[in-house]
């Protein structure tokens, strides 16, 4: 499986979208500052997350977030949490 997430930093108030085989040793690799691009915002919380049995539909979601606003995010982030 393939999982596209978004994790959210309170200390940065910033988001960050990423793709991963397994999604606990990403979250993990975040918190512990092994990411470059993410090491000043400890903690990460993971806000949303979809699996795919393909890396290549897996990519094609994290780059279409990626491409989208905070606005976007933040609206699929709670839409994802009234369906749960």
């Amino acid at each position: 499986m393939h999982t596209v997430y978004i994790i959210y930093s309170e200390p940065l108030d910033a988001y960050h979208i990423g793709l991963a085989r397994d999604l606990k040793i990403a979250l993990w690799q975040h918190n512990a500052k092994a990411v470059p691009a993410t090491a000043d915002g400890k903690p990460w919380v993971l806000k949303f997350s979809k699996s795919f049995e393909t890396r290549k539909e897996a990519q094609s979601l994290e780059m279409k977030l990626k491409h989208r606003n905070r606005e976007f995010w933040e609206e699929l982030i709670q839409s994802a949490a009234v369906g749960q």
